[in-house]
């Protein structure tokens, strides 16, 4: 039954690994229940296990659940997490950058200029998270799902674009002021890294306990 081993698979996938064994035996063991009461009233196999699995319900909803049940408003402290991870990130790259343009001069890094960074990231990512929900709501295609993917690749043509202004009117971005044209790109990728890296600091190693999703 490989269909139902693919979708306990997805149901499980980022949850914390000692819950992923019990998880896996119970709904799978469920799912296998299902099938043989579907085979015993006259289903084929093949029926049987597609009935079941929609009897069970979407395995990205479910993996959701799962998740808001291991780590209530997980998504809400991952974003503050990522956003506050990408601006101490562009922070110290900004000061980094004007000590090596502009060593002569006594730089600094007001605490005006850090909040804003914050609530100017926190809009933009605010923004690509909600079409990114929105898009998971509607799709189930796992590629599309992928965060990698969905954040990095319009943000790598995005680079490409702003690499050709670059090119073509070197003369207005000397001195540094190229590392601005860059800034979401620079952003985007420590944003990645961060939301990942919440997932298997928080989420994945978490342990409480959990009610079976029916």
């Amino acid at each position: 039954m490989k269909e139902i081993e693919k979708y306990v698979k997805e149901i499980i996938i980022d949850l914390p690994e000692d819950e992923k064994k019990e998880l896996i035996e119970e709904i799978y063991g469920h799912l296998q229940d299902h099938v043989q009461d579907l085979l015993i009233k006259g289903h084929s196999e093949d029926e049987a296990i597609r009935l079941a699995i929609e009897a069970f319900g979407n395995q990205s909803k479910l993996n959701l659940e799962f998740k808001r049940s291991l780590f209530p408003f997980y998504k809400i402290v991952r974003f503050l997490w990522s956003v506050t991870c990408v601006t101490a990130c562009l922070s110290v790259f900004s000061y980094s950058a004007m000590e090596y343009y502009n060593p002569q001069f006594d730089n600094s890094l007001p605490l005006y200029s850090v909040i804003m960074g914050f609530l100017i990231i926190a809009t933009i990512a605010g923004f690509a998270e909600g079409i990114y929900e929105a898009l998971s709501s509607h799709f189930k295609s796992s590629w599309l799902l992928n965060p990698w993917l969905f954040f990095l690749l319009p943000i790598l043509i995005m680079a490409g674009i702003q690499t050709r202004f670059l090119l073509l009117n070197p003369g207005q971005y000397q001195n540094g002021f190229w590392l601005d044209l860059y800034a979401i790109p620079i952003g985007t990728l420590p944003y990645i890294i961060s939301r990942q890296l919440f997932t298997i600091l928080f989420v994945s190693k978490k342990k409480t306990k959990r009610s079976m999703v029916k």
